[in-house]
């Protein structure tokens, strides 16, 4: 039951994060689109992306992976990790729409989904292995 409850707790924290990020943009986009006018959009959604992956990274360390390693250490795996997922997430969903000559927002929609239900899981795997290890020089011996 280990494995399985973790992909649970994975599963929620990624849902909590989800919300998170979402949550942010509308109250920034509700606060700030007069005033951000074009760039209300790109700016609220870094915004919103840094403060919900910032939530995601501190309940994948302590509550999903319960990880008592270094905890600068294992932040900046995540986000060596975080950055190429959203940058792959993008670029296949960009190119799958162009192979496929996808026009509709519901069809893009639908490839990102699939796109991301793989990204998802091999971002749990590389977290699980790497950025919250616990083996090895990365997690603090307690010698006592």
């Amino acid at each position: 039951m280990g494995k399985f409850s973790q992909i649970i707790k994975y599963s929620l924290s990624s849902v909590a994060s989800w919300v998170v990020d979402n949550g942010i943009f509308l109250l920034l986009k509700t606060l700030l689109a007069e005033t951000l006018g074009p760039f209300a959009d790109l700016v609220c959604t870094a915004a919103a992306r840094a403060v919900s992956s910032f939530f995601n990274f501190n309940a994948n360390n302590r509550l999903v992976f319960e990880h008592r390693g270094g905890y600068g250490k294992a932040l900046l795996r995540y986000y060596c990790l975080a950055i190429p997922i959203m940058l792959c997430s993008a670029g296949l969903v960009t190119l799958l729409d162009r192979v496929f000559g996808v026009t509709a927002p519901t069809l893009s929609t639908a490839i990102k989904i699939c796109v991301d239900a793989v990204l998802f899981l091999a971002s749990y795997t590389i977290q699980k292995k790497w950025v919250f290890s616990k083996t090895g020089t990365d997690e603090k011996t307690d010698s006592r």
